[in-house]
Parts: C-alpha cells; sequence; structure tokens
C-alpha cells in the first residue's frame, strides 16, 4: 500500500523484477489527502476483504506529514493486537521515498532538511530524474542490491543519527526476494 506514484511505480517494477505475480501495489486512497494514515486506514480495509493478505506494507515518508507518528503507532497496535492480529509492516523513509532512491547510487548519513534536497542530489547520479517515471523505476533494478546493502549500513546508524536520514524500505525487498526464491524452489 503506497502513499504516492513514485512509490507505485519503484514497486511495481520491484514486483516484475522478482516475478511475483500474486502481489499488489496499491495506491491508497487518498480522499482525505495524502498522509500516511491514509496508507494505514486503507491497508487495514484491504486486509479485512475476504481471502486477506499474507502480509501488507505500508510504503509512506516523514515529508511535512503531521499524521506520521499516528500511522506507525496504528500499525503496530494493528500488528500487535491479541484478538486477529493484521501482518502489516510500515516500510518508511525519512525524510521521503527518494532517500531510498538515492541510496540506489551512494551511501551517506548526511542529514536532509527537505525532499528537495535529496531529489538534487539523487539528480547528481540521475539528471533526468522525476517523481512517478516508470523508466527509471525501471533503471533502478539495476541498482537494487547497493540500495539494500546501503540501507543495511543506514540502519545500523540510525538511533545515531537521529533518523536523519532513514529507510526501511529494503525489508519490502528483502521480503519480494524471499517470496521469489520460495516460489523457484516450490
Amino acid at each position: 500500500m503506497c502513499e504516492g506514484e513514485t512509490e507505485q511505480e519503484y514497486f511495481e517494477a520491484a514486483r516484475i523484477k522478482y516475478g511475483l505475480t500474486t502481489a499488489e501495489i496499491i495506491l491508497a486512497d487518498n480522499t482525505i489527502g495524502p498522509a500516511p494514515i491514509s496508507v494505514v486506514e486503507c491497508a487495514e480495509g484491504k486486509c479485512a476483504e475476504r481471502g486477506g493478505y499474507d502480509k501488507v506494507f505500508c510504503v509512506f515518508d516523514r515529508d511535512g506529514h503531521e499524521s506520521f507518528e499516528r500511522a506507525r503507532k496504528k500499525i503496530k497496535t494493528l500488528a500487535d493486537r491479541k484478538k486477529k492480529p493484521l501482518a502489516i509492516r510500515e516500510a518508511i523513509s525519512i525524510p521521503c521515498f527518494e532517500f531510498w532512491v538515492l541510496l540506489h547510487h551512494e551511501r551517506t548519513d548526511a542529514p536532509f532538511t527537505k525532499c528537495a534536497d535529496v531529489i538534487d542530489r539523487v539528480r547528481n547520479h540521475m539528471p533526468g530524474y522525476e517523481k512517478a517515471d516508470a523508466a527509471i523505476a525501471k533503471q533502478l533494478m539495476a541498482r537494487v542490491e547497493d540500495a539494500l546493502g546501503n540501507a543495511d549500513w543506514i540502519e545500523g546508524r540510525a538511533e545515531n543519527n537521529g533518523y536523519n536520514p532513514y529507510t526501511s524500505v529494503h525489508h519490502v525487498l528483502r521480503h519480494f526476494a524471499q517470496v521469489s526464491n520460495q516460489k523457484v524452489n516450490a
């Protein structure tokens, strides 16, 4: 469940890369605005549908959203509840999803004050970078292993850098890889 079109394009490219025919990449219904809590509420609704899902990742970023911490808390509550816990996890980026994109090209723990700064840094590596571009998302798949390693590194430094920057998006890609390997080995 994605907050924006950039994330949706990226995960659609990843779904194809890993050959996952049953994975759904869904753009949250943002009728009340593009906010993290909207992503979580849409994911909760999808989990309640007949058939359900094995696992749902809520992909959203910190940006300037007032509901960021509220959304994170709701995910934890839904996942930890005693009666019918949901297989729901967060996949967040601070300050924005473009930090995950940047990790495809470089390892950095330099703090960012706004998303535009991250996008400028991405454009040092990809001069034509634009948000929600399917062709760029497909290009990034060639560098996923670099991003995974860099994300593991930043995760280990997160507490020391005040979680700026930070991402947990790599957990979604690792899950895709695991499911893909299970499919191949089945």
